[in-house]
Parts: structure tokens; sequence; C-alpha cells
């Protein structure tokens, strides 16, 4: 936000920049809360009179002043008593302004004008992975969304596509994230190819002077840019969390992990290597019971690759959809209900079942080669044996590729569990330095010492995203951080308990193999293979258990979407919050917004 007061007297180190806000993921949620606090402020249109809203809201509405704007309205008191799809208010509230009658099967207009104020920009910036649109450019192209492309706009465009009604392919929507950046000149706000892989106090060396000096910065949010090929700093008086949830998919425990795909592009592009090869009798196995998992069977089937479907029963996800609005998912709903006794092509069902071994055949010279690289284990012929759980049956199945689709999770590795500002103050010499702007002569500062703290931070970042992303996290530290109790535990090895006594494998917390020698106990020990950070602990709405877009969502103040369980400045929205779908989103935008607004004017005043 502009502020009339004199310029700031204050600046940061070479390597820092400060700005307003840090928005951290730049798919749909990124996206329009980068658009609003570009400076586009929401205003109420004129109600029509035949337009069946909510008559309680239609009163609230009709209380406002001709040409108020929503960010200076009680958003929780016009949301009070809505119902929806959404567990959020304003996310609801702006559903309705937005799509008015959509759950009613109506194509009406927008309640909402849009208008640009040049005095309620926000300095912000979008970090993100990849291009804009988040998860959406990785998906695989002829995947359709489970939404009309009516309910896919972002504000302020009404729809995508001639078509409202239409489901989209996942290409489509991947499109209109791209040109809806330049479509909003919004490119200067958005850093693409960036990782965030620290989110931290900010030291405060003195009291701010206005409210965008870098002195009123709480956070120091730091990563890597892939494209510039180094390190960056921000500092920030605030941090949005707007990264999604499908950043870590849930896979199979190690060692079975290794030998499946646990993400529907990497399956696709499997399938495809599969097809070409000509593996006409190429059997795949495909372990879940949702949308992505009907999508892998529905592309093996495609191929001409016999699927066999793992799940549990009755499946909830495929039960909920419409089979006339979403026909291809309602084929595979009733294909997994007919159960074994169905007569379906290309398809084998296997409810209630679970893996319980996967074993790599080893290559003889007549076995068949349906991959092109020998050394890729994903689709090496593999042993699988399966679990009846009903009748305690064992049955065993050759398969060339094991697809494990049994939904994702967000990744908050950068987020440290315990945000506590007493624990999290950097030292000393790693403090961003706030200097007041003097003589040019006092400005030069010692060369080596600026760019010592530099690489200094550049070696920091890139130990960190070793540690949270592609290593072993076990190898790297050992048995205090795998939170394993046995001493010098190795996990590739046998645990260092004694292996006949079971009771002392329970203590130092070693798994009991089944099936194994009753005379040689085999035990392993159960530490951490990923990092536990990344699961977001203690941000949840049940902070002992891991975030969870679904099940377990960071915990918010429902009327600014600012997170309870963290330090006062840091908000979140979308998926994080349990708004799994598109048209929800721009609520937790503007409640974000309206927050800032208020608080920085408080600030200015």
């Amino acid at each position: 936000m502009r502020d009339g007061i004199k310029s700031c007297q204050h600046t940061l180190s070479d390597d820092v920049v400060y700005k307003d806000v840090v928005v951290i993921g730049n798919g749909p949620s990124g996206m329009v809360t980068s658009f609003m606090l570009a400076g586009n402020v929401p205003y109420l249109k004129e109600i029509p009179d035949n337009l069946p809203i909510d008559e309680m809201l239609r009163a609230r509405l009709q209380n406002l002043p001709p040409g108020q704007s929503l960010l200076e309205t009680d958003l929780t008191e016009l949301a009070e008593g809505l119902e929806g799809r959404s567990q959020n208010p304003l996310p609801l509230l702006m559903d309705n302004l937005l799509r008015p009658c959509a759950d009613l099967g109506l194509q009406e207009d927008s309640l909402i004008e849009w208008r640009f104020d040049a005095e309620k920009q926000i300095e912000h910036v979008v970090l993100g992975k990849g291009p804009p649109g988040g998860a959406w450019p990785t998906f695989p192209g002829g995947v359709r969304t489970l939404s009309p492309a009516a309910w896919l706009a972002l504000p302020p465009h009404a729809r995508i596509g001639p078509r409202a009604a239409s489901r989209l392919p996942a290409r489509a929507v991947a499109a209109y994230c791209a040109r809806y950046v330049h479509a909003c000149r919004l490119q200067r706000y958005f850093r693409s190819g960036a990782t965030v892989t620290h989110v931290g106090p900010a030291p405060r060396a003195a009291p701010p002077c206005r409210a965008s000096c870098p002195r009123n910065a709480n956070f120091c949010v730091s990563g890597y840019d892939h494209r510039q090929g180094r390190g960056f700093r921000y500092v920030c008086a605030r941090v949005v969390l707007a990264c999604g949830a499908h950043d870590r998919p849930n896979a199979l425990a190690p060692p079975p992990a290794a030998r499946a795909a646990h993400a529907l592009p990497d399956v696709e592009r499997a399938l495809r290597r599969l097809a070409r090869a000509g593996a006409d009798r190429a059997r795949v196995l495909v372990l879940g019971s949702g949308v992505s998992a009907a999508d892998a069977v529905r592309s093996a089937r495609a191929a001409s690759l016999h699927a066999a479907h793992v799940h549990r029963t009755p499946p909830h996800a495929l039960a909920r959809l419409s089979p006339h609005e979403y026909p291809d998912y309602a084929h595979v709903y009733k294909m997994m209900l007919d159960g074994p006794s169905g007569d379906h092509p290309y398809y084998t069902p296997y409810p209630d079942h679970m893996i319980v071994e996967i074993t790599t055949i080893a290559e003889q010279e007549s076995s068949p080669k349906f991959y092109e690289d020998e050394d890729d284990e994903l689709l090496a012929l593999k042993r699988v044996k399966l679990l009846n759980l009903v009748t305690n049956e064992t049955v065993e199945l050759t398969v060339s590729l094991i697809a494990v689709l049994i939904g994702s999770k967000p990744d908050l590795f950068f987020l440290q569990t315990n945000f506590s500002l007493n624990s999290m103050v950097p030292q000393e010499d790693e403090c961003i330095k706030c200097i007041e702007k003097k003589d040019n002569e006092n400005q030069r500062q010692c060369f080596l010492r600026n760019h010592w703290h530099y690489i200094k931070s550049v070696f920091g970042q890139s130990i960190r995203i070793c540690k949270s992303r592609y290593l072993n996290y076990s190898e790297i530290n050992g048995n205090t951080d795998t939170k394993c109790a046995v001493p010098d535990c190795n996990p590739d090895l046998k645990c260092a308990c004694n292996r006949l006594d079971i009771e002392k494998a329970v203590k130092c917390q070693c798994e009991i193999i089944p099936y194994s020698d009753s005379v040689k106990r085999k035990v392993v020990c159960q530490c951490h293979l990923t990092n536990p950070f990344s699961d977001g602990l203690g941000f949840g709405v049940d902070p002992s258990k891991p975030v969870d877009g679904r099940g377990n969502p960071i915990a918010i103040d429902k009327s600014t979407h600012e997170v309870l369980n963290a330090p006062k400045g840091l908000y979140a929205l979308g998926p994080l919050t349990a708004d799994n779908f598109i048209r929800f989103i721009p609520g937790g935008a503007v409640a974000i917004v309206a927050h800032l607004h208020k608080e920085m004017k408080q600030i200015t005043e």
C-alpha cells in the first residue's frame, strides 16, 4: 500500500530484497492473491430482484451503502449462515457473489465489479518452482477437470472457453494460467523457477519509520533460483502460503516404493513407453480408489494394457460423481462394483486387497523386455504378492508397472515445526543488516564481508535443499533426526537390538518382519526416511498430525485466514485450508487482502 509519508531512509544489504508480502506458490491461489494485492478491488453491483440468492445474504447486501468496497466491509457478518461445499465462510461468500446460484445449475452474471486503485497496491512477490499455474502444467494434458469451465475462471474473468458447462482438459487450464498472468499484467510480481527452502523470523534492529520500511519485516524467506543458478533472500512483513497440496504423493513404504510410480504424470509416461515397446500382454497394477487411480486404469486400457486394480470398497471418491456428468469415471466405478465376476476387457479388480511384497524378477535371456532402459527399475518385471483382507488368502501377479495413486500431501519442509521466535532467532553474523542512507562514502561497505554473507547463505540453502528433498534424511542426520531409539541406528542394516528378544525389539521401536523364522527373528528400525518437517506438524487443526488438505487442513482464523499456530503475519489459503476447488480460492484471497489493508491503515495512522 502506498503511503504519503516521506520516503524511507533505510535500506538493506545487496543480497536482500524487501517486500511487504511474499506469496509462496504460483498456482491459482497465488495468482488470484497477486491480482488483489496489485490493487484490484472488488465492489458490489446492484442485485437483480429476480436473482434467487440466499434471502438473508440479499438483505445484508442491500444494507450496504452504494459503491461500497468489499475490502472495507465486515465480510464475516456478510458470510454468516451461508452453507456450501467449503468449510470456510468467506470463500462461500465470494463464491455466492462471483457465481450466484452456481449450485442450482444457473449461469448468472457476477455480482462483483473489479476496479483498479493504485493506492491499494501492496508491494509483493510470488515465488513458484515452475511456470505460473502451480501443479496444472504437470498434469497429463488429456486428463479432464472435475469442475466445469465456469468454476475454473479466476477474477475478473467469468469463464474459461466458450462452453461454461463443459469439463476442460488439464492442458487448457495450464494455458489459461499462463495467459492470466499476462492478461492481468502481473508479470513483474512473479518469480518462477524459485524453490523456497526456509522461512524464519527477521531480526528487528529498531522500530520502522513507515509501513513499507525494511525494519518492519517479520520474516526472512530464502531459497534458490534454478534459472539464475543463485540463492535469494527476501525480508517481508507477511507471508502467504499458497503452495497447494499436491507436492508430495502418498507412497508405499521403502523399499517397495522404489519399484512403483506415485504420480499420475509418471504413470502416463511409463504407459506410453510400454505401448511403444509393443508390450501387448504387459500387466499394470494400479493401487487406489480415487480419481487419479481411475485415470490410470482408463489410460492403461486405452493402450491395450491389462489393468490389475487393487482398491478398497466402496470407492467413496467415485461414488459421489454423477454418471451423467462424469461418464468416464462412472464406467470405472461400475467395473469396480462388478468385482471379479465382471467380464471387462483389460481389467481385473482386486477389492479389499493390499500389497504385502514386491520382488523384481531376475531377467533371463528368454524374458521379454518391455522397456527401453534395462536399468529402469520402474518398468522391470516384478512379482507382486497381494493379501485378501477378507479371506486372508494371498495371490501373486507378474506386472511390468506398479502405479500407487493414493492421494497426496503438501510439502511444508521450509516451515520449521514449532515455529518459535525465541528458538529461531538468527545469530548476529547471519542477521540482515539495515543501514541508514548517508553520503556515498558511508554507503561503501567491505566487498569481502558482503559477499561472504551471500556465499554463506547460498551454501546454507543448498544444504537445506539436499537435506529436505534429495537425500535420504536418515543418512544425513544419523540417529537423532531419524527419531529411532535404537543406538547407532542404520536403516540399511539389521537393527542393533537383540534379535531374539521380542520385548526389547518393541522397546527399541524395531519392526518385527512377519513370516520370519521363529528362531532367527528379523527386525528392522522404523526410521524416518523423509524430512519430518515436510508434514507441517504443529500447523494443522490437529497439531499432532501431518497437514492434509482434506483431513487435517492448516488451522486458520476464519475471518482473516491468518495461521493460528504460527507468528503473526503468516496466512494460508486454497487446498492448504481445505478449499480444494478453484471456485472457492478467491474468498481466501479477499480475506487476506482485506485484513492486510486494515492493518497497514492502522500503521500509517
